[in-house]
């Protein structure tokens, strides 16, 4: 924690995650992540508070504050990791859904989860964590790009930045004592760019080719709803997923034939692999149908001509509990 007299310093704040509806136990056997600061903010899961009414006319001009009442609040935030596969095994139910014989499909009703927060309040009596109820994810971006020559700074690891919505906020929750030990080991490396190599073990594969990407975004959206009836308290719901992947190319002979590929689609996958010694670690991330419109390619500057792949996740049938537009397969634990 911080020192005495000192402000709340961000190097102390800690996460933990707990499955489920409130209320939550968080103990040392929660889950902890650790976040990530670049990019964004390594957290900003906030408490929109709203004050409503006041706007009467009444025959002056400044709103009269006997009209003002505290109205439905919004709690929604992010954080973000550098993913790696012993990570994603922890998160891939809250970030896809159930796992069914070694495989995550979607899941048409998101997980729902808890967070507690450590933000250095260190002036308090005790440790006081900040506790987020009943959240669902509402969206996550898996991204990276090669490095350029000399460059300052790591865009090749992989970020992977996840936004809540949740229903409340708790301040006052006591963090765990002991508290759990933040995951480390072999599967916790994190992912970097050159794990979609198919040189190695990973691979971009795109209408049944392997395939030599600059930059990579993979998105997934649940479509989350936030409705309010007759309560502060909001129903969170999904309407309808989108998952979308774009990458940029070089402009050349082998990835050619990407370029206006037939609307019928193809499948698709992003497989990021590492090896420490004799143990293999991978995620793979699997299309069903990658729908993607044509994108001309263009002059970037001096040194290249590349142009954009991006597009959509498609399932291959109204047979819904077969036939998902999208899978992951996570293996993070050495045979």
């Amino acid at each position: 924690m911080g020192c005495t007299n000192d402000p709340a310093v961000g190097v102390y704040g800690k996460l933990l995650l707990e499955p489920g509806n409130s209320p939550y136990t968080f103990d040392a056997s929660s889950t902890r992540l650790e976040i990530l600061p670049e990019g964004g903010p390594a957290e900003n899961f906030q408490k929109h508070g709203r004050h409503i009414g006041g706007q009467g006319i009444w025959g002056g001009l400044y709103p009269l504050s006997t009209r003002v009442r505290e109205g439905a609040a919004f709690y929604e935030g992010s954080f973000a990791i550098n993913p790696s596969p012993g990570y994603m095994e922890i998160l891939l139910p809250y970030l896809v859904g159930d796992l069914d014989t070694g495989v995550y499909y979607p899941n048409n009703c998101p997980a729902w989860f808890g967070l507690l927060i450590y933000r250095d309040d260190h002036w308090e009596a005790g440790a006081i964590g900040w506790e987020f109820l009943n959240c669902r994810v509402a969206w996550w971006e898996l991204r990276s790009r090669a490095p350029n020559f000399r460059e300052d700074g790591t865009p090749d690891l992989f970020t992977l930045r996840v936004h809540v919505i949740g229903k409340s906020e708790s301040r006052g929750t006591t963090w765990p004592s002991p508290e759990p030990a933040l995951p480390e080991g072999e599967s916790y490396a994190p992912y970097i760019f050159s794990d979609a190599d198919d040189a190695g073990d990973g691979t971009v594969t795109i209408n049944g080719a392997a395939r030599d990407p600059y930059t990579m975004v993979l998105r997934y959206d649940n479509g989350l709803r936030v409705r309010y009836a007759a309560s502060a308290s909001p129903s969170i719901f999904s309407t309808g997923r989108k998952i979308t992947w774009a990458l940029q190319f070089p402009w050349d002979s082998a990835h050619e034939n990407l370029y206006n590929m037939a609307y019928a689609g193809a499948a698709a996958s992003l497989k990021l692999a590492y090896s420490v010694g004799l143990n293999d670690y991978s995620t793979l991330f699997s299309f069903a149908n990658f729908k993607a419109p044509p994108e001309s390619p263009f002059i970037k500057d001096e040194n290249e001509v590349f142009f954009t792949v991006e597009g959509q996740a498609y399932g291959l049938a109204s047979a819904e509990a077969t036939t998902k537009e999208f899978s992951v397969t996570n293996v993070s634990v050495a045979p």
